[in-house]
């Protein structure tokens, strides 16, 4: 599926670019389609950070990018880098207490505050105190009003002049002491559109190369969890009912992560990262292919101490994801966080997990010799699908 945002630079005083105002679009259309500002807003950060390489997006710059008032309250700026970030208060939002007590959070965080369409009254003076940038509608608001705000205020925070759209215009608003600006004259909003990218490069991988590292840190873990609702909500159902059998609740998802410990932790977010790719009409080759990595592990940590039962376990899970995601396994392997021995396994090269899955396979298919199946072979079969069928209970309808 495509998806789209358009980007607008913004000038310094110097005409270096030193941002990207990112905006809504729904299509290649260069205008805004009318939809709810919260998500909009929802949009643009998805797309910006998750589907288009985000450093090539803004040039190396900073984003900014519009929020409004539920957002704001939310403290979802939070979400993002704030070395990156410019948070943009529309012009609508209220100074209620919730609203600058967030505002005032961020800035303690490192965020850049700008008020967007700024036009002054006196209930937004507790805004303009925690402001770094002030927008202002060149188009819209008098030459005696901007000079009289750049005058009283330009000594502590940046002004923005917006809609700069002849040659003439930005001279007088240089004179006025802009120190941005941003406007047809310099250039229009710019649509780019790329394709959504797969579940793959969201949360669940980002966990996956945490957890990849030498010293996985479990708190940057759990805020990558904590960011999803639903991932969340199967993290501490899952602990709660397979792992902890109900002796006590978890109710924290750092505490959850602790607990569960890396080793099953691992397990339980690359279940979670196929099972996030199951579709109707895959369900049962993904059913299938868990009790295979069931099968190949328990194969592996009772007869060949030269695998690791775990890396046997993931071949299996991910031996029919070319299938499953109608893509190359070339292209999906490279994705994934997982030892060489594994993606080479999964692109057919000769090594000892690659023999163990030719022989799962093989059983699966009932290729296998006679004398090299009963019991040994059957008996991880059952075993697996036993296995399966507990944790899909518990788990898997959540």
């Amino acid at each position: 599926m495509k998806v789209y945002v358009a980007r607008q630079p913004i000038f310094d005083q110097k005409l270096r670019v030193c941002g990207y105002e990112l905006l809504y679009r729904r299509s290649e259309k260069n205008i805004f389609e009318h939809v709810d500002d919260a998500l909009a807003t929802a949009d643009v950060i998805h797309n910006a950070y998750l589907v288009f390489n985000f450093r090539e997006l803004t040039e190396g710059t900073r984003a900014f990018i519009n929020f409004p008032q539920n957002l704001i309250e939310s403290e979802v700026p939070a979400l993002l880098p704030r070395q990156t970030l410019v948070v943009e208060v529309l012009e609508h939002v209220e100074p209620t207490e919730k609203v600058l007590a967030a505002l005032r959070s961020l800035r303690r965080k490192g965020y850049t505050i700008a008020l967007d369409d700024f036009v002054f009254e006196e209930k937004y003076r507790p805004l303009i105190g925690l402001a770094d940038i002030i927008k202002i509608d060149y188009q819209a608001t008098s030459i005696d009003q901007q000079k009289r705000l750049i005058d009283a205020l330009g000594h502590r925070v940046e002004f923005l002049a917006e809609k700069i759209e002849t040659p003439f215009e930005y001279e007088i608003a240089k004179k006025l002491g802009y120190h941005m600006f941003q406007g047809y004259f310099f250039s229009r909003p710019t649509v780019v559109h790329g394709a959504e990218v797969h579940p793959l490069r969201h949360t669940l991988v980002e966990v996956l190369k945490e957890l990849d590292k030498p010293e996985p840190n479990f708190r940057r873990i759990a805020s990558q969890i904590e960011r999803s609702v639903d991932l969340s909500y199967k993290m501490l159902r899952s602990v709660n009912t397979v792992y902890q059998k109900g002796r006590h609740t978890i109710q924290s998802i750092e505490q959850a992560v602790a607990r569960i410990g890396l080793d099953e932790m691992r397990r339980w977010s690359y279940l979670m990262l196929l099972r996030e790719l199951q579709t109707s009409e895959s369900k049962e080759l993904i059913k299938q292919s868990v009790i295979r990595g069931k099968m190949m592990e328990l194969i592996a940590a009772e007869t060949l101490p030269q695998v690791t039962a775990f890396d046997a376990f993931i071949t299996g899970i991910f031996s029919s994801l070319d299938v499953i995601l109608d893509e190359e396994m070339q292209t999906l392997v490279s994705e994934l966080p997982v030892e060489p021995i594994v993606k080479a396994a999964l692109l057919g090269e000769d090594n000892e997990l690659r023999g163990l899955l030719d022989t799962v396979l093989a059983y699966e298919q009932l290729t296998v010799p006679v004398e090299e199946t009963a019991p040994d072979l059957s008996r991880y079969y059952v075993e697996a699908i036993r296995w399966s069928q507990t944790y899909d209970g518990e788990v898997n309808n959540v």
